[in-house]
């Protein structure tokens, strides 16, 4: 009875011994799968272009489009811009007998660019306050001595639509005289030509 119990025991060992190498025999080792490299596809760094035109000048004054690039920044602040007159408005001509039949006459203002044949609005900056009236700017021209009506300002006698000017004043969005617009205007102080236009 106890030989047979002990030869029991010993096939059951035995037994689940062959099984644990059955089993170990059937499951193959893993092995660590080598991935390709990856190697990054990325556009080159673009090449920025260089500004159209420098954001200040050596005298210090801005560009209009040095302007443009940080108006919340420059926002009723006192500076000087150097640009070209590209315009200056002039009244309608109105041959009617009575002036209260003629189109109302704006306040005397201009637009300045960084090149002169700038066509593009959006690109030019208004200047206003270098007079009240039309009047005042006629008497300028004329060669007498004008003040605006707040004795500040001198009218100026020699603004031309082509010439090269460093203006001084106030950079906001609503002169004094009423003007107003989003993208900011300049209440004129003072100017200096730096160049006349070739049609002056």
């Amino acid at each position: 009875m106890g030989a047979r119990l002990i030869g029991l025991m010993m096939a059951v060992v035995l037994l689940s011994a062959g099984c644990e190498q059955i089993t170990s025999a059937s499951e193959p080792e893993a092995e660590a799968e080598q991935l390709p490299e990856i190697v990054p596809n990325l556009p080159e760094v673009p090449t920025l272009p260089p500004p159209p035109f420098p954001t200040t000048y050596a005298d210090e004054s801005y560009s209009v489009y040095g302007l443009r690039q940080r108006p919340s920044k420059l926002l009723d602040l006192d500076l000087g811009i150097t640009g070209y007159i590209i315009e200056i408005y002039e009244p309608p001509v109105c041959k009617k007998r009575k002036k209260e039949e003629c189109p109302k006459v704006a306040a005397p203002h201009m637009f300045i660019a960084d090149t002169a044949d700038q066509t593009d609005r959006a690109e030019q900056l208004l200047v206003v306050g270098y007079a009240d009236n039309q009047e005042q700017l006629q008497r300028a021209r004329r060669g007498r001595r004008t003040t605006t009506i707040a004795g500040d300002v001198v009218v100026p006698k020699d603004l031309a639509v082509g010439n090269k000017v460093r203006v001084k004043g106030h950079f906001t969005l609503i002169s004094s005289g009423g003007f107003n617009t989003s993208n900011g205007l300049l209440e004129y102080a003072s100017h200096e030509t730096l160049a006349k236009g070739s049609a002056n």
